[in-house]
């Protein structure tokens, strides 16, 4: 059969093979047998995911079809296990060490108190400190290879808007984020028309219309009508935020010190070719 001419079956045949004469012979050839244990509690956790998937509980039948289901993985990945074949395969890796550093979270997962953390924001004032703002609004045209207003035109629709002479919602083509933004991040700005466009603005006298100014949509006429300067919120305003960045300075601290301490039981060396380089060091 051609099944039988294929490498992958040479492999498993001859890996059961071979588990068979490791795992069933040893002194007095008999086999060795492991307890498996189905405890009430896991039973209970069993079920409980069940629920949860099907918003029901399991019938009887379920339920023991479920335990059996576990049983069956338990004897499997035990097996496995045995045979190695849990060793060099990166996702099995991957996964046992987000359980590791899942372990050490656990150690981390406590409530800080308000003290810790307005200790914490004064230590790092810059992680809560808003960043400038400004309101502005503006006329957009559309600018294209073959279409670009003239600074004649440009001039007289500053003279117009200034003058009170226009409307500036009337005035040039439709933008897709609309014409007027109110105490938008400066850092929001840049992303949204460009660096260029946000250090006009940056300079621009506030209260009247100035330009052109290029982004890379288009042209503009610009009129910034206030400025917000980066302000320290008072702590009821971000306490949370501070909670969740404690939180994680905290677990990444854990996860460092449980690798240190893990790492330490093993020697280290890196190898090229065979050659030993050095002995890497945390």
């Amino acid at each position: 059969m051609k099944l039988l001419r294929e490498p992958l079956m040479h492999f498993l045949i001859i890996g059961a093979a071979l588990f068979g004469v490791f795992r069933f012979t040893g002194a007095g050839g008999e086999p060795e047998f492991e307890e498996i244990i189905v405890s009430a509690g896991e039973i209970a956790s069993i079920e409980a995911v069940f629920s949860r998937t099907w918003q029901r509980p399991p019938t009887a039948k379920e339920s023991d079809a479920l335990v059996h289901e576990y049983i069956r993985d338990e004897v499997l990945y035990r097996e496995g296990v045995a045979m190695g074949l849990d060793r060099d395969d990166a996702v099995i890796r991957r996964r046992v060490r987000q359980k590791m550093e899942f372990v050490s979270n656990l150690a981390a997962d406590i409530e800080p108190t308000d003290a810790e953390l307005k200790a914490f924001v004064a230590e790092h004032p810059e992680w809560f400190r808003t960043e400038p703002s400004i309101s502005f609004s503006h006329v957009y045209f559309r600018t294209t290879p073959d279409a670009r207003p003239s600074n004649a035109k440009l001039e007289i629709q500053l003279q117009a808007l200034n003058g009170g002479n226009a409307d500036a919602s009337q005035t040039g083509d439709p933008f897709m984020a609309g014409f007027d933004f109110r105490n938008l991040p400066r850092s929001q700005m840049a992303q949204i028309f460009g660096e260029s466009f946000a250090a006009s603005i940056d300079s621009a006298e506030a209260g009247r219309w100035e330009g052109p100014v290029a982004s890379a949509y288009g042209t503009h006429l610009i009129r910034v009508s206030e400025r917000l300067k980066a302000r320290e919120p008072p702590f009821e305003e971000i306490r949370e935020a501070a909670r969740r960045e404690w939180l994680h300075v905290r677990t990444v601290e854990a996860n460092d010190a449980l690798y240190g301490k893990l790492r330490s039981r093993y020697v280290i060396k890196v190898e090229a070719s065979g050659e030993i380089l050095a002995e890497a060091q945390p």
